[in-house]
Parts: structure tokens; C-alpha cells; sequence
């Protein structure tokens, strides 16, 4: 082959695959692989490269009151929150933090606070935060702890430091700097190895309900629960799977105690505790799945039964009675957090079950 005849064949294959790949990105992988505050997809599109129920959304607030994101040291405040991504609003979108909605129909004051740097999980920082004297300094009355369901065990059945003493300056030094997070993603060129994964998932996705190794299940509803498409498909994240076969009733037992130490120690400074599970997107929507083959998750069935000296918020219990009042996209279609609607729902829960456990 003559060396003309080589460069005119490799620079066609060029050409072909620069142009494949233009248009793969232009027509799909974009819009799954772009977000920021006016442009917002869920994060089981982008990990499972599923563009046709893409929900996008922007951010955007219509309450009358705010959560304040970083600890304003001239204010006192009704309700502590500590968590994960939920509490973070990672699900972007309309009033995308449930500490609004809280702090609108309570008319409270509401800090949210990420987990202190020095300390192994969200308990030890709610205990060096009294032991520092910090809830008493900013008149605390309530520590909301919330945890995503799949990730309870992992973090709350471990033996925790109650002892564990901050100062009280450093502890503000920090979070006076507390950030909101961002939710951008770093730009992309349009020749990228998600146009591959894009094209095999599409494909794998005829043979398995997830591509045979995503990280996103897809599968079918045999009921609309949401607007996206037919509403009768489901997104959720594998990783909700595993740690089922950790939800036990001695493993969750021993939960439940730690958490019964953490509102003993708080009711002794007249603070109650409030734990929140976030209900897994796949726990949340299994028994509507048509042929299940994952198990089903006892986690809430165990928990509900157990004795406590805290306020439990059961997100299952609450956001499945809006499912079947008809309410479509109480989880966004394309995420694996909650939309508003959830949010809406468990400020309404707690606006009627605080003075019911102040009787």
C-alpha cells in the first residue's frame, strides 16, 4: 500500500470517528453529561447513560424561608441537620433542600452542618458539637440526623466516641467557611469515552435491566409514578442492593441503641434528637416492580417495631401514602434523591408529630 493510499484511508477512519462522535454528543450525551444551576440532570442518568428519561430541571426557590448553609454566629436556631447528599440538596431543582420546607412551615431557623472533619461519622460530630457546648451556645432544640437507608448500618452500628471534646473555636472556624456544593460538572469535549458507554449501554440494556455491569438498574413499573415517558419506568442505583443482606434484626437492633445513647445524651441538655432515614429510591418503588428478582429490603419493617427515645421520621412510611394518593415523581425519574414533593410531605410530617411528642 502506497504511503498517499495509507494517509487518505487513516484520515477517513479519523474523520469518521470524530464525526460519529460529534454526533452521539450533540444528540445524547450532552445533555446526560452537562449540569450546572440552569441545567440539571439526575445522577442515574450520568451513571448509566440513559438519555430518554433525562428529568431536567433548574434550581429555584419559592419559600418564604431559608436554611441557613453556613453557621452565622449572631443567630440562634431551632433545628440542627447533619447528613448526607439529602441533606445537601443533591437532587437540584425546585427548593431542592428539605430544610426550607421545614424551616417555612415551622418558621424556624435551620443550620445545616456537614460532618466535622476530625470525627469518624455523623454522631461523633453531633456529640463534639454538645460536649464543645455549641448547641447550648446557639439554643438548639432539635438535631435532625438523616442517612440514606443503604448506608445506616455501615455508619451508626459501630461503638462511637461519646466522650469526644472540639474546641469550641475551632469547631466555628469551620463552619463559619462552610460551603454550599457545587453542583457543575467539568466540561467535556465531545470526543469522550461516555459516547462508548452510551452506545453499549443502549445495546446491554436489551439483554439486562443493567447493561449487565451498570451501576443503574432500568426496569418496569406495572403503574405510572412518573411524568417522564410512559411513568412506568424505573431508574435506581445498584448499590441499594447489597447492604440488604445487612439489614438484620440484630443489625439494626444495635442501630437503634446507638442512636437511643445519642438522644439520651441530648435530652439531658434538653435538645432532642430526630432521625431521619432516606428511603431508597429501589425500597421506596420495589412492590411495583414487574418481576422483581432483587430482594426485598426489612430495614424500615425491623426499625418501626424497636423502642426509642428519639422522633423517627419514617420517609417509607410517609412517601408511600403519597404514592398511593396518586402523586407521580416523588423521586425525580432520573436520581436517586427525592424531589420536592418528599420534601413537602415530611415538613407536613413533622409539623404535626413535634407537638405530639412534646405531650
Amino acid at each position: 500500500m502506497s504511503y498517499r493510499k495509507f494517509s487518505s484511508i487513516f484520515l477517513f477512519i479519523i474523520f469518521i470517528f470524530a464525526a460519529v462522535n460529534f454526533s452521539i454528543w450533540h444528540l445524547w450525551t450532552q445533555k446526560i453529561l452537562t449540569r450546572d444551576d440552569h441545567f440539571i440532570t439526575g445522577d442515574l442518568t450520568r451513571l448509566g447513560y440513559v438519555s430518554h428519561l433525562i428529568q431536567p430541571r433548574t434550581n429555584e426557590i419559592d419559600l418564604p424561608k431559608q436554611h441557613f448553609s453556613k453557621l452565622d454566629t449572631t443567630q440562634s436556631y431551632e433545628l440542627l441537620t447533619i447528613g448526607d447528599s439529602f441533606s445537601q440538596g443533591h437532587s437540584g431543582g425546585k427548593n431542592r433542600y428539605y430544610q426550607d420546607y421545614i424551616a417555612s412551615t415551622l418558621n424556624w431557623n435551620i443550620l445545616s452542618l456537614e460532618q466535622f472533619p476530625q470525627t469518624t461519622n455523623y454522631i461523633e460530630t453531633i456529640m463534639s458539637l454538645s460536649n464543645s457546648g455549641f448547641l447550648e451556645k446557639y439554643k438548639i432544640k432539635y438535631v435532625l440526623l438523616e442517612s440514606t437507608q443503604r448506608r445506616v448500618v455501615e455508619r451508626f452500628s459501630k461503638t462511637e466516641d461519646y466522650h469526644l471534646t472540639i474546641p469550641l473555636s475551632e469547631i466555628e472556624n469551620f463552619y463559619t467557611k462552610q460551603e454550599e456544593h457545587s453542583f457543575a460538572l467539568p466540561p467535556l469535549s465531545p470526543i469522550n469515552n461516555g459516547n462508548f458507554k452510551f452506545i453499549s449501554y443502549s445495546l446491554l440494556y436489551h439483554f439486562s435491566d443493567r447493561a449487565f455491569f451498570s451501576d443503574v438498574h432500568q426496569v418496569k413499573l406495572d403503574r405510572p409514578l412518573f411524568s417522564i415517558g410512559s411513568g412506568k419506568e424505573l431508574l435506581y442505583y445498584h448499590k441499594d442492593i447489597p447492604p440488604i443482606k445487612n439489614h438484620t434484626p440484630s443489625s439494626i437492633t444495635e442501630v437503634n441503641d446507638h442512636l437511643n445513647r445519642l438522644a439520651h445524651a441530648l435530652r439531658a441538655k434538653g435538645i432532642t434528637l430526630i432521625f431521619m432515614p432516606a428511603v431508597n429510591k429501589y425500597d421506596l418503588y420495589s412492590d411495583f416492580i414487574i418481576k422483581n428478582h432483587s430482594p426485598k429490603d426489612p430495614f424500615f419493617d425491623i426499625l418501626r417495631t424497636l423502642p426509642k427515645v428519639y422522633i423517627f421520621v419514617d420517609t417509607k412510611a410517609i412517601l408511600w401514602e403519597k404514592i398511593n394518593e396518586g402523586e407521580k415523581d416523588i423521586f425525580y425519574c432520573d436520581d436517586t434523591h427525592w424531589s420536592y414533593k418528599a420534601s413537602e410531605a415530611i415538613s407536613q410530617y413533622l409539623f404535626h408529630e413535634i407537638p405530639k411528642y412534646l405531650k
